[in-house]
């Protein structure tokens, strides 16, 4: 996206040798991938994430890293087994052959480990789940008890956008005590991973597509029929892949998959889909004994699937209590598409030639509209009914900015978050998509980002006629690996409480953002004491970046040019990472043991 592509090399030219400041990159684009012949691959090959069955004995895998790495540390080397993965790595089949073996990744970060191997979730709660329903109990018993009857105020409000940075409240304590983590870090680091996969034996995979363009914009919004069946499909293969590795193999009749379609309005596509399942007594009986439900929808699908699946909890076809639950959503339309698109000459063929659920697409720009408000209730049912969401947006998405598509107006321990990086739109990473990384990051720690998503967004937009991520963030497998992990390895919301907390959230207008907030908003995100003291690195890695960033094209050098006050943001200290690390292994218990001493920080004080 910044750096145009290196001139072909010419007859007599002598290759220029890679410098020690791109060579990363330099042989992540050059690194030949082995032919996928059904064999495992090589063992030359480094496994990133060695399962424990491949420690040497003695060793136990560490529930978190022995340094809090910088997330960039992911995106300037990607292992080749993730490369192999890729769903868009597979070459031309007319391309030549020196190019036919390359392959471009693609990434989806911060993936699992860059959010649960770092703190806060690295670290174990205060109370365990014994301890939070002895006192809820009392607390019911005994409501005016003086030990019990005053439970601290959570937060109902996202702070203000302008605040300043040293200054700006993050969410309540609560919000970083209740955020679900993995089992591994709960005291159990040789099984922990495999946890979540046991006594699980029937599973329902729900895909819900997404708006029916009829016209030249299918191609941008993706393709009119039969994604349904790809989404549930690919998120079945997920399942199945993972409990595979974790040694809880899956029959073929262990899972259900469900993937109606019909065309229309945001709650006649629920609805429909409803009286659909309702009439299927084959697919009611799955969902009743079901031990787990995902939900995989995208664009105009991820509202759809909110609503659909609040019918189903209602009714009591799916009960959270007995069934995992997570829903799926990519480039969900949360808070509609891109302003700019409804006074454009595209957006006057949508509204007069179209459907109006075309037009219906718009009215979730406002959170004041009356579908907004339905959407954001069954949304709040849904987390406090202990299912867990994750939102994946794409950088080079031409219809739905990041903000909508990561629903950056709510706020819940349950959700995670994460963004689609295309390989081929983005062959190298730079200072921008950096920059939103951390920010993605620090909204899945439960911090404020000072709006910098909702201002970036604007800046990676991809073009409404040549920009594919929108329709291509669906082909990758890491987004359902993400979504399977984050389901079957992390403790459910029930028992971390974070169904004790309500959705948090702001609101929101169709409007044009003032270009000049922008510097503001970085200054606030990367001088916030309270970030600086958890993604230090990942500030200093920004910092630089910046410094070594050129953008080809004039929007990104306008960019650059209104980002400049970065140069005078000092570089933060070196916090002291004994009290954010996992201490020494206890080698008499087989677990790690985690220092439960808590950085001072502005967050404990709330």
């Amino acid at each position: 996206m910044s750096d145009s592509k290196p001139p072909k090399k010419r007859q007599g030219e002598k290759r220029e040798e890679p410098t020690p400041k791109n060579k990363d990159a330099h042989a992540m684009r050059n690194e030949r991938v082995p032919e996928d012949t059904g064999e495992p691959p090589s063992a030359a090959i480094p496994n990133p994430e060695p399962a424990p069955e491949d420690v040497p004995s003695g060793t136990e895998a560490p529930p978190g890293p022995t340094k809090p790495r910088a997330i960039r540390a992911r995106m300037r080397a990607v292992p080749l087994p993730a490369l192999a993965r890729s769903s868009r790595g597979a070459a031309p089949t007319d391309a030549p052959p020196a190019l036919a073996s390359k392959r471009v990744p693609s990434l989806v970060l911060p993936n699992f480990d860059d959010t649960f191997s770092r703190p806060p979730r690295v670290w174990p709660p205060r109370a365990g789940l014994w301890e939070r329903t002895v006192g809820a109990v009392n607390a019911y018993l005994f409501p005016r008890s003086a030990r019990h009857g005053h439970r601290p105020k959570v937060t109902t409000s996202l702070p203000v956008q302008s605040q300043r940075g040293s200054t700006a409240p993050h969410l309540h304590a609560e919000h970083e005590q209740a955020m679900p983590r993995a089992y591994k870090v709960l005291g159990d680091a040789r099984t922990g991973h495999v946890r979540g996969y046991e006594r699980v034996s029937k599973v329902v995979v729900i895909g819900v597509h997404g708006w029916f363009a009829q016209s030249i914009f299918k191609n941008v919004m993706g393709t009119p029929t039969g994604t349904s069946a790809r989404f549930a499909t690919m998120m079945a293969e997920s399942v199945r892949r993972h409990f595979q590795e974790a040694g809880n193999p899956l029959p073929d009749e262990a899972i259900t998959v469900i993937a109606p379609q019909y065309d229309g309005r945001v709650e006649e596509r629920a609805d429909f889909f409803f009286d659909t399942i309702a009439q299927n007594a084959q697919w009611v009986d799955a969902l009743r004994e079901a031990d787990a439900v995902m939900v995989a929808a995208h664009s105009q699908g991820a509202v759809v699937s909110t609503l659909l699946l609040a019918r189903l909890v209602d009714e009591g076809f799916v009960s959270p209590k007995r069934s995992r639950t997570c829903v799926l959503s990519m480039c969900g339309i949360y808070q509609g598409p891109f302003v700019h698109l409804k006074s454009s000459l595209a957006s006057s063929y949508i509204n007069y030639f179209e459907t109006g659920a075309a037009r219906e697409l718009f009215e979730f720009q406002s959170s004041d509209t009356a579908i907004s408000a339905r959407h954001r209730e069954a949304y709040g049912r849904l987390l406090t009914a202990g299912i867990k969401f994750v939102h994946i947006g794409s950088i080079d998405d031409n219809v739905v900015p990041l903000y909508s598509a990561l629903n950056s107006s709510a706020a819940h321990p349950s959700i995670l978050r994460a963004v689609y990086i295309d390989g081929v739109a983005f062959p190298e990473t730079d200072f921008l998509i950096s920059l939103i990384i951390l920010c993605v990051a620090v909204r899945n720690c439960g911090f404020h980002d000072h709006n910098l998503l909702t201002l970036l967004s604007a800046s990676v937009a991809g073009s409404l006629y040549g920009g594919l991520g929108h329709s291509l963030v669906y082909d990758e497998e890491n987004v359902y690996d993400l979504a399977t992990r984050y389901l079957f390895e992390t403790n459910s919301p029930r028992s971390s409480g974070a169904t004790h907390i309500p959705l948090v959230t702001t609101s929101f207008a169709a409007q044009r953002w003032n270009p000049y907030e922008l510097p503001w908003g970085l200054r606030g995100l990367l001088e916030d004491t309270t970030i600086q003291h958890f993604f230090g690195d990942d500030i200093v890695e920004v910092i630089q970046d910046y410094h070594d960033w050129h953008p080809a094209s004039k929007p990104l050098r306008d960019l650059q040019w209104r980002l400049s006050p970065i140069r005078s943001i000092p570089l933060p200290p070196d916090p002291d990472a004994e009290s954010m690390l996992p201490s020494a292994e206890d080698s008499s218990t087989g677990t790690a043991a985690v220092s439960m001493e808590r950085p001072r920080m502005a967050l404990s004080k709330l």
